[in-house]
């Protein structure tokens, strides 16, 4: 079995994301690992590309880098905890994010969660800063960043492990979250939600060549923008479905997030030869964003915990908006061509 397949076993199949030889076993019961990206990256549109990155027509060093730390301590068989930090893209080193912080308790087949739980909306969602763990540079922000770049929530969780038969498992999960205010900030404005309410399922099939998603999120919700208030309260219905399969050495995959704002999609194409990948995603926005954009890319693994990406994508912005820009493009440019080189690593 190839790198990149080992790897992504280990995301899926583990709660904590990390493979045990990159994990610091500090004693029988508790263990430590963490993640990182660091990136050199340019559009050529001097209009910022991309929620929390706002990358422009000149070299950034910074806009994607990305380190977190996780700690893990099993009390007994059945209770553990688990913490993430993660210095996110946006984020300052000296103001980290607390991704996830729970406490859970397994029996049979089921796993309670409770406390900050990452959101299940996609097929990366559980794994959304491990640049190691995917494919390309960075997950397709036309379905990953469709939500605001919205990662986590204060709830609770209870998953279903189902074993269908030796090479079929099911897993669903429903949530429900506590209320939460949210502030995502868009190049000059500060944009505020008030979440009143939050829950959903997830559900996924899995077996050992081809993983199917689905999920959906009912929320209720006000915004504002610089305290301005600009949405009273409202009710979105976000579902979202994804499929990956691999055929030997060739992985298909494809996600879709649907609501009354969104019908955003994208489809990815890799081929592994030997400790090269090369990959290409096609992607689509609509109603609320408006774009499509290709990327071509290969990726390299130096060795199972650290890898490199190499890549060219091409966006534009339809319709007269912003797509994937941060703001509307300058003198009407509304296409950008970005070049990406990143380092991803585990530990």
């Amino acid at each position: 079995m190839n790198t990149l397949n080992n790897c992504f076993i280990v995301a899926t199949l583990s709660t904590i994301t990390f493979s045990s030889n990159a994990r610091i076993e500090l004693s029988d019961n508790l263990s430590i690992s963490g993640f990182g990206s660091t990136s050199v990256t340019q559009s050529n549109n001097k209009t910022p590309l991309y929620l929390n990155r706002e990358i422009i027509d000149e070299i950034c060093y910074d806009c994607d880098t990305t380190f977190g730390l996780q700690g893990d301590v099993n009390f007994t068989d059945n209770f553990n905890a688990s913490v993430q930090v993660v210095k996110r893209p946006q984020d300052d080193w000296s103001s980290p994010e607390l991704e996830w912080a729970y406490l859970g308790y397994n029996f049979s087949d089921y796993n309670i969660k409770v406390g900050r739980l990452r959101l299940p909306l996609f097929l990366s969602s559980e794994y959304y800063y491990v640049g190691q763990a995917y494919t390309s540079a960075r997950p397709p922000q036309e379905v990953y960043n469709s939500i605001l770049g919205l990662t986590f929530y204060e709830g609770i969780s209870a998953s279903w492990n189902y074993e269908i038969n030796d090479e079929l498992y099911a897993i669903f999960t429903p949530y429900i979250g506590l209320p939460s205010k949210e502030t995502v900030e868009l190049g000059p404005y500060e944009y505020e939600l008030d979440v009143k309410e939050i829950a959903g399922l997830y559900s996924e099939l899995s077996s050992f060549d081809y993983r199917i998603m689905l999920s959906y999120a009912h929320t209720k919700y006000s915004a504002a923008i610089n305290s301005f208030p600009i949405l009273p309260t409202d009710i979105l219905n976000i579902y979202t479905l994804g499929a990956e399969y691999n055929i030997e050495d060739w992985i298909i995959t494809t996600e879709v997030v649907m609501s009354d704002l969104h019908f955003n999609w994208y489809s990815n194409l890799s081929y592994n030869i030997g400790k090269f990948t090369p990959y290409f995603t096609y992607a689509e926005s609509h109603k609320t964003q408006k774009n499509y954009s290709m990327l071509l890319g290969v990726r390299y693994d130096l060795m199972t915990t650290v890898s490199i990406n190499a890549e060219a994508q091409y966006t534009n912005a339809q319709d007269g908006n912003t797509g994937q820009f941060i703001s509307v493009p300058v003198a009407g440019d509304t296409d950008a061509i970005l070049h990406t080189l990143m380092l991803n690593f585990v530990f």
